[in-house]
């Protein structure tokens, strides 16, 4: 027994990577995306890799071991950016999103290529065992993998879906499966809806054939001149991290190369301040918690419709704290608390906490289903629509698009949700599925990324269809090859039944 004790410890140490270096090169400005990515890498850090980070912004108190290459200067043109676009009333076409993300994220690439931090840092000819970019239509900053000669892991804000799913040759279902950019659909969706979609699935490729892939190809030449065609490393991918769970998302099929990790930014719950902690213990009614994430600022919102929801607030008995990013508000009622930043996750564990209105983040969408909370959604702009439209299936939310908000459907909805009961019971039975795993999302990630390093780009979770042309994949050569030998086997026959009744009267007359 002694034997095979120690043998499975030698087993456990020999599945093991030890300080592995990891690079991470995330080119997106927005506060958000960061957090995410930086959860990501801290999470590698703390298990004792050495890590270096590429961003534009940085930590205030990064890990020892997690090193940083800021990228100055970049996310305050996003910030400017944000300011023109005003958020509130920016909502584009869904034909005209996929410009506006290719145009956004060549312009943030090549930004980034064009930094002289980069540039330098691109010069160091450093060793890694990794490197984990974010997929945000980012096709060319996949270079940096080919560059330092490590397999590519890509992290994926979201569930599997159009920007990830042919890198990886995993199944596009158009039939259930909307395109993101329509976050009006769901996957049931009617005969007219799965028309639309699979219209849009169709002007998705072509847009990512004949614009986007060439575009990103180009931008890679421009600043690498002897790198090699774009489509060796984009399709090379060792691993996909998608930030999905079964408790939040629909299950669809995906190839063994992607791992879902949602929840990983969620940590154990720290003390929270003392004045927080005091207005949480003292909120004898519970608290209402509100925010529109780290993009949209609630400060922003037309005066019209925060007076509305003011009005509102100060009927009722709860206690409400809204992060909310100027010191000001005009005609606050003394049961509103603000703040401009807040613990989010920390406050979420208070037993007193009834209720969340969330602009309908995923992040934070899942951090209330973590913790069994009822969501009212406010969709502002981006997949936030889909997101409050699948939390309100699943029936621990509901869900309006910020510009049908009104003072009247307002409170209804916000009565609706802390008056019925369901809506608690249906949260807390999906805190139970997304806390029914074998391991944690934080130790999935490192696992995940370990094994990648272990099996030196693990190339046997690379499906086959990688390797077909999409005429292959698709079956049109064996279509055709069908179709061809039955039309020859029917003109055949035709051909010999022409010539068998043509010879049969003849045959005859020569026996008269």
């Amino acid at each position: 027994m002694k034997v095979i004790g120690l043998l499975s410890v030698l087993m456990v140490f020999s599945t093991t990577v030890e300080c592995a270096k990891i690079l991470g090169v995330f080119h997106l400005a927005g506060k958000s995306h960061y957090m995410a990515c930086s959860t990501l890498m801290k999470i590698l850090a703390e298990k004792g890799h050495d890590v270096t980070v590429v961003a534009p912004l940085k930590e205030k108190n990064p890990p020892k071991n997690y090193r940083q290459i800021y990228l100055d200067g970049l996310s305050k043109k996003l910030e400017d950016f944000m300011i023109k676009m005003n958020m509130f009333e920016f909502e584009p076409s869904p034909y005209v999103r996929p410009f506006f993300f290719h145009f956004m994220s060549t312009e943030f690439i090549e930004d980034v290529f064009n930094h002289t931090t980069f540039k330098e840092f691109m010069k160091t000819g450093e060793k890694f065992d990794a490197v984990i970019v974010e997929e945000f239509q980012a096709e060319a900053i996949k270079y940096v993998a080919h560059h330092f000669n490590a397999p590519l892991i890509v992290y994926s804000a979201q569930d599997a879906n159009d920007w990830t799913n042919a890198f990886q040759g995993n199944p596009d279902t158009p039939s259930y499966h909307p395109n993101f950019f329509l976050n009006d659909l769901q996957n049931h969706m009617s005969f007219l809806q799965r028309v639309e979609n699979s219209f849009f699935y169709l002007y998705g490729k072509i847009m990512t054939h004949l614009i986007n892939f060439p575009a990103h190809n180009r931008l890679v030449h421009k600043y690498f001149p002897n790198a090699p065609d774009l489509a060796d490393i984009a399709y090379n991918v060792s691993l996909v991290l998608l930030n999905s769970d079964p408790s939040v998302h629909e299950p669809i099929p995906k190839v063994p190369s992607m791992k879902d990790i949602g929840g990983f930014h969620i940590r154990k719950p720290k003390p929270l301040p003392q004045d927080l902690q005091t207005i949480l213990d003292n909120a004898k009614h519970g608290v209402v918690y509100f925010s529109l994430g780290s993009n949209v600022k609630s400060k922003d919102m037309p005066k019209e419709t925060r007076d509305f929801i003011l009005r509102k607030f100060s009927k009722l008995k709860e206690t409400i704290i809204w992060k909310f990013e100027d010191p000001d508000l005009p005609g606050k009622p003394d049961n509103v608390i603000i703040r401009s930043w807040l613990p989010q996750n920390d406050i979420f564990a208070h037993k007193n906490v009834k209720l969340f209105i969330s602009h309908g983040g995923l992040f934070s969408t899942m951090e209330a289903v973590y913790h069994g909370l009822p969501v009212m959604a406010i969709s502002v702009f981006a997949e936030q629509k889909l997101n409050g439209k699948r939390a309100e299936s699943n029936g621990f939310a509901r869900h309006i698009a910020f510009k049908e908000l009104t003072e009247d459907n307002f409170g209804e909805i916000l009565d609706d949700l802390l008056k019925d009961s369901k809506y608690r019971e249906n949260a807390k039975m999906r805190s139970q599925i997304m806390r029914d795993k074998p391991m944690e999302p934080a130790d999935a990630v490192n696992y995940w990324v370990e094994y990648v390093i272990r099996h030196k780009g693990a190339p046997h979770l690379r499906v086959a269809a990688l390797d077909l042309e999409w005429y292959q994949y698709l079956l049109v050569d064996v279509v055709l090859f069908i179709l061809t030998v039955i039309l020859v086997a029917v003109f055949s026959i035709r051909f010999l039944l022409k010539v068998v009744l043509k010879k049969k009267p003849t045959s005859e007359k020569k026996k008269n």
